[in-house]
């Protein structure tokens, strides 16, 4: 019989978090792991989802520390305790660090049939953060990145409860081939537009507006350059980046295209990747760019570093320096050659180590081991 695992997740948006959520979902072997997902019940993550056949439980989980949402909470937390009583889980798994006090507060009445919680930590944290969001008193803490690993174990978790995971990618063969005409059709741009871009929802600690302050200089250089941005936007912060680039009078070079289903097919039409990150856990759509052939300019901060190898996949600028993304953008602009040197190399990196079945193999074995540690009371 299938062990029952609950994922919750509060994000009915897809981004990075919810794409390696799915990817993993996806792979479980279902002869051992029966998933459900507590999340919104409407929206695009719930529809990809029911897509791969995965039970869902749709419950929308307000923000924890704002007090104004405090009655909203407790109806949630209620809410969450019935859905666990119902499904009886062997384990839960918390998706990112805002539903953590949620679930510990919804089982916290579970005394004669305890179930382990095992958070996902997928962004930058700060030591003093850990025990806000209560990481200190789960059963296991998945890190996506040594650098957060770092900051958990700094911040009061246990290093024997820290295990650093890295989110991993699938490439298929048919996700390798694409048709650059039909991208560049669906942008608005020529042949011989200059294509860089980047994936990742629509937040200001993206550095979005880092990029947009580097175009002009980047446009100086490189006359046919155009940028796309790919990602969506449920707060409103694409006409923030609108007003911005009319401001530096770029608009008509900025291309801001939303969600895209599969995200393959644009990145493969890109001269150059670019994550201007201000904080990045990890960078899932770095890897993807990787492995789809593609240098990388990134930023040095989180969990960057150690998905780009400067200097060989890629280069790292510091984050917010507009300057000095400007300036490296263009120098691998101009130099095609190495572009496509690291381009390789980083299709090489990206399959080695970061592949699918590695990071679902290691979740597995994870699962295994809190629930064998849990069943012997340790």
């Amino acid at each position: 019989m299938a062990t029952r695992i609950l994922y919750v997740h509060g994000i009915e948006a897809i981004g990075g978090a919810e794409r390696d959520l799915i990817a993993l979902l996806k792979t479980l072997g279902r002869h051992k792991w029966e998933p459900h997902v507590v999340c919104p019940g409407t929206g695009p993550f719930q529809e990809q989802l029911h897509a791969i056949a995965v039970a869902t439980h749709a419950l929308s989980l307000p923000p924890w520390r704002k007090p104004l949402a405090l009655f909203q909470r407790r109806s949630a937390v209620s809410r969450l305790n019935a859905i666990v009583d119902q499904i009886n889980p062997a384990m839960i798994h918390v998706n990112d660090i805002w539903w953590v006090p949620h679930t510990l507060q919804a089982v916290a009445s579970r005394k004669q049939n305890p179930v382990p919680i095992m958070a996902h930590v997928r962004q930058e944290i700060e030591p003093v953060k850990v025990r806000r969001y209560q990481l200190d008193r789960v059963e296991a803490v998945i890190a996506i990145s040594r650098q957060i690993e770092q900051s958990l174990i700094a911040g009061g978790v246990s290093d024997n409860h820290v295990r650093t995971v890295y989110s991993g990618i699938e490439l298929s063969e048919r996700q390798l081939s694409h048709d650059d005409q039909a991208i560049r059709r669906m942008i608005g741009v020529t042949n011989e537009a200059v294509l860089v871009g980047t994936v990742a929802n629509l937040f200001s600690r993206k550095g979005y507006e880092v990029m947009l302050r580097a175009l002009p200089a980047i446009v100086n250089a490189v006359p046919t350059v155009q940028y796309v941005i790919v990602g969506s936007d449920d707060r409103g912060y694409a006409d923030r980046l609108r007003r911005l680039a009319d401001e530096l009078k770029i608009a008509d070079r900025v291309h801001m295209v939303g969600f895209q289903d599969p995200v393959q097919p644009v990145l493969a039409s890109l001269d150059l990747y670019v994550h201007p990150a201000l904080m990045e856990g990890f960078g899932i759509a770095v890897v993807e760019a990787m492995a789809m052939g593609k240098a990388v300019v990134a930023t040095t901060t989180g969990g960057l570093p150690e998905v780009v190898a400067q200097g060989e996949t890629g280069l790292l600028v510091p984050p917010g320096d507009a300057e000095s993304l400007a300036e490296t953008v263009v120098s691998l602009l101009l130099d095609r050659v190495r572009r496509e040197q690291m381009g390789s190399k980083g299709r090489a990196r990206a399959q080695e180590r970061f592949s699918l079945g590695a990071s679902v193999m290691q979740m597995e074995r994870l699962y295994g081991e809190v629930l064998k540690a849990h069943k012997e009371g340790r």
